[in-house]
Parts: structure tokens; sequence; C-alpha cells
């Protein structure tokens, strides 16, 4: 494994790591965590094709820098440090999102696309009120500095699933994932750019092979929003895991895995 150095705007310099051989995947991580959710993806992946990660700015090993900044252009950014005309992207949450912008702008960058519990841009799904209540609760807890409360919230809505309770969860999965959660807390994503950005009328630009997965047990709207990107998208494949909320990679590894290899055709 390789560890190289990329700039990035802003005066950023940010490691990436890089291992094995074909056809390059850059694997881009969740809010909830950082490049480590796909751990159980990396190794066996690096053993056919090339797959690069980092943590994005703010998470994990990669500073903060203020300023204006766009993740997707921090993609194309990595791509042309390491002089990759043409890669897939692999994508969580709200980085399912940067990659659908990425795929939007640059067609002629990406080969395909998975998206696991990806959100859209410009779209928007409904909770049912419950679900509502938890987020006005996190809101409230960051807003008092609350950060225990507010981890805990966030683990009962991503790690968790908000329709279960954290004894219905694998124990070694849940820990692992909570270390990963509470290493986001000083992410700062406020400026930027693509959050302004809108795939409202433009989804069926993308005529790359997509795969979708979300796990059954992710917040609603989620699991709205990746049924209606694999009817939206014109080549996209639907994977619902069971038993999973919003890092099946994580909690489902084997099952997700068995997706991920039957539709690389590896």
């Amino acid at each position: 494994m390789a560890m190289k150095q990329v700039s990035l705007r802003g005066g950023l310099r940010m490691m990436v790591e890089d291992q094995g051989q074909g056809e390059p995947l850059l694997m881009l991580h969740a809010g909830v965590a950082d490049r480590h959710m796909w751990d159980r993806q990396w190794d066996w992946l690096s053993q056919t094709m090339r797959v690069i990660r980092w943590d994005w700015r703010g998470y994990g090993e990669t500073p903060q820098v203020s300023g204006p900044f766009s993740y997707s252009e921090d993609v194309i950014s990595v791509m042309d440090n390491l002089q990759l005309g043409r890669a897939a992207l692999m994508a969580c949450s709200f980085s399912g999102a940067v990659a659908i912008k990425v795929a939007v702008e640059h067609p002629e960058r990406i080969s395909r696309l998975v998206l696991s519990g990806s959100g859209i841009p410009g779209y928007e799904f409904s909770n049912p009120p419950q679900v509502e209540q938890l987020f006005a609760q996190v809101d409230a807890a960051f807003n008092n500095g609350d950060i225990e409360q507010e981890l805990d919230l966030l683990e009962k809505l991503w790690l968790v699933g908000p329709d279960r309770q954290a004894d219905d969860v694998d124990g070694a999965y849940l820990q692992e994932a909570r270390i990963l959660l509470r290493r986001t807390m000083g992410a700062d994503n406020v400026e930027a750019e693509d959050f302004n950005w809108s795939a409202k009328g433009r989804l069926g630009e993308i005529n790359v092979p997509v795969l979708v997965v979300v796990g059954d047990a992710d917040v609603p709207d989620t699991v709205k929003s990746c049924s209606f990107l694999a009817q939206a998208l014109p080549n996209a494949r639907l994977e619902i895991i069971k038993g999973a909320a919003h890092l099946p990679s994580m909690e489902k590894p084997d099952a997700f895995n068995a997706i991920l290899r039957d539709w690389l055709a590896l």
C-alpha cells in the first residue's frame, strides 16, 4: 500500500491511500465515518482492482482548512494528481450525492458508480414524524454544545437505525462504527459549494452502470431516495440488504461484498 500526497484547493495537502492494480475504484466515505468504513472491502478489492481512498476535509487524518471548497472538485483533483483518466466511484451517504455531481459534470471521467445509502443533490424526501423528531433533537444537542447527546442521537439514526434498538445490532459492528462516528465530530462542511448544486432534471445524463445499495433499516428517506435513484437512472440496479442501517459495508460486509463481487464481475 502506498500513501500519496495530493494538493487541493486552499493549500490543503491530503494523504491518499492507493493499493492494487487494474481498474481504479475511488472509495468515498460517509459523513458519519471516515475512510476506514471500507476496511472490509479494501484488501479483497485490491487483489483485482486499484483501490483509492482518503479522509474528506476535517475527517480522520485530513485537516480542515478554512474557506470555500468543493468535495466533487476534490475527487477530480485526486484523479488528476494520480493521473487517472477514468475511474469508478463507490460512495456512501452524502458522498453519494458528491459522486452523482461528479458523474453529471465530468461524465468522461467516470466508468461506473456504486451508491450506498445515497443522497441526491437537490432532492428532499419525507421521514415519519418520529424520525424528524430525532433529527430535531440532533440539531438541538448541537446548538447546546452537548456532544455526547448528539453522538447518541446520531448513533440511533445512522448506526442502529430509527426503528431498531442497539440490542438488535451486532455489538462488534456497533463498537467499531461508534469509533468512526466519534472521529467525525470536528468536521465542518458549511463552506462546501456542492450543497448548492441540484441534480434535478439531470439524473438521466448518467449513462454508466450504477449499483444502488441500501439497508432496509436505514432512515426512511434514504430508502426512498435509493428507490428513486434506481428508477431515475438509465442503467441502475437496486439491492436491498436486510438487517442493515446506513453503513451496510460495515454492518453486513459479507452480503455487501457478495453483491459488489457479482456486479463488478470479479
